[in-house]
């Protein structure tokens, strides 16, 4: 996770690609992660990079050889000597008479316009490159927002929908393409991959079948033919819209070439995992090679994983045997920090504890309920822009309803789902702790 300069960030695929015989040497892999720093990100996470730069010396001593290993070119004399003045004076603790504005634009407009060229011709990075086909992305809310960011960080060439217009004119001050519906979407030339994160299966069934929908399209306008919904909302949605495609390959036959393929893909990290791109995607693909076209699509750029969990609506089972897991839990950790806190603990040192022993879990150590413990996490900001109660009573709702038709017990997620639905709305689902339970912040 460390790569050169000792900066965070992630290797191009094809450095990792598994099933390679010659490995890169160690000099050349340090090489190989620059691209994603550098190139491979928007000017917000550049800018975030180049403020975090603890050792602007070593990049002095190596520009030459890095700026030729990432681009195969040098800089011009204006731009290396920009770039060397305002490393000189941030290492000496100033900003110079370079100013660091100055010189991220320096960066910013150096690095751009050229494109990362890998050995065997690896493909550009910048962004609204013509060659690029382009990516649909309908639904940029609490969870849609940083993925959709991170994808039009990777260089990807985005058009974002959504109903919010404050949200697209934002992406239009940016550069990036909107469509204000979904079928204004679908007729986008070239484009041939919709990504959706929505709120529920009503909003996803809309989205498509809606008079204003992806498929009111007729199919000879029709561009996208692979749907990748990252939303939640059942494995009955997902399975019923597969249907629906099916019958529009039905109607056009065998020669009308691409079929229509939907993929579930629902996402397990939280609002943390979208903003680092850490999700892990759990996918329901019908074949090896629509999972390989998922993963290749969402990883690394939106998630650290995904998961081929079985055909068509298999990732949305999975997604809520993992809620499942997931509300019981968070409802213990909010009763036992509760408890804890009443019997005069320290409740930092409960969490370490937690952290350290059997009571170990995702909601102890990325996602703690109690204010004053973790930061960056919605408790830290009174339990706002997080997951919301309301889509984990969604959630185990909709698991309930699996397991009556599975014949299953739900004996723990149904007292969950009734705690929750005690709980306050439009904050956090781990407010729990602090609404049921009467807890306090951490001192």
């Amino acid at each position: 996770r460390k790569g050169f300069f000792g900066l965070p960030c992630r290797p191009r695929p094809d450095a990792t690609r598994k099933g390679a015989t010659d490995g890169p040497s160690k000099a050349s892999c340090r090489l190989r992660v620059i691209p994603p720093v550098f190139v491979g990100v928007g000017g917000t996470h550049r800018r975030h990079y180049l403020r975090e730069m603890r050792t602007p010396s070593l990049l002095v001593k190596n520009l030459p050889l890095v700026t030729s290993a990432v681009f195969r070119s040098s800089l011009a004399a204006a731009e290396e000597q920009a770039v060397r003045q305002w490393c000189s004076s941030t290492s000496k603790g100033s900003t110079g008479s370079l100013s660091s504005r100055s010189a991220l634009a320096v960066w910013s407009s150096s690095f751009s316009r050229r494109p990362y060229s890998s050995p065997s011709g690896g493909r550009s990075t910048s962004s609204h490159s013509p060659s690029q086909s382009p990516i649909g992305f309908v639904g940029v809310g609490a969870m849609g927002m940083p993925m959709c960011r991170n994808l039009v960080d990777s260089g990807a060439n985005v058009v974002v929908c959504d109903t919010s217009e404050a949200a697209l004119q934002q992406f239009e001050r940016e550069g990036v393409r909107v469509a204000r519906t979904p079928a204004e979407l679908a007729r986008v030339p070239g484009l041939k991959t919709v990504i959706s994160m929505l709120p529920s299966a009503k909003i996803v069934e809309s989205v498509f079948l809606g008079d204003q929908g992806l498929l009111s399209v007729p199919a000879e306008d029709l561009q996208p033919e692979f749907f990748i919904d990252c939303s939640s909302t059942g494995p009955e949605c997902s399975v019923m819209l597969q249907g629906v495609l099916d019958g529009r390959n039905r109607e056009a036959g065998a020669g009308a070439g691409s079929q229509l393929e939907f993929v579930d893909a629902p996402v397990s990290g939280g609002v943390p995992g979208a903003a680092g791109a850490t999700l892990t995607f759990m996918v329901g693909a019908n074949s090896p090679e629509s999972f390989a076209r998922v993963e290749e699509t969402l990883v690394p750029v939106m998630g650290k994983q995904a998961v081929h969990c079985g055909s068509t609506g298999a990732g949305q089972s999975t997604k809520l045997c993992n809620n499942l897991v997931l509300g019981i839990t968070m409802a213990g950790v909010c009763e036992a920090m509760a408890l804890g806190q009443k019997l005069g603990l320290d409740l930092e040192n409960l969490s370490k504890v937690f952290n350290s022993s059997s009571a170990q879990c995702w909601s102890t150590t990325i996602y703690n309920p109690c204010p004053g413990v973790m930061q960056g996490v919605p408790s830290s900001r009174d339990y706002e822009n997080g997951f919301l109660t309301e889509l984990m009573i969604k959630d185990l709702s909709s698991a309930q309803q699996a397991a009556e038709g599975a014949k299953a017990d739900l004996i723990m997620g149904k007292l969950a789902n009734e705690l929750y639905q005690k709980s306050v709305p439009r904050k956090d689902f781990s407010a729990l702790y602090k609404y049921i339970y009467n807890g306090s912040p951490c001192k």
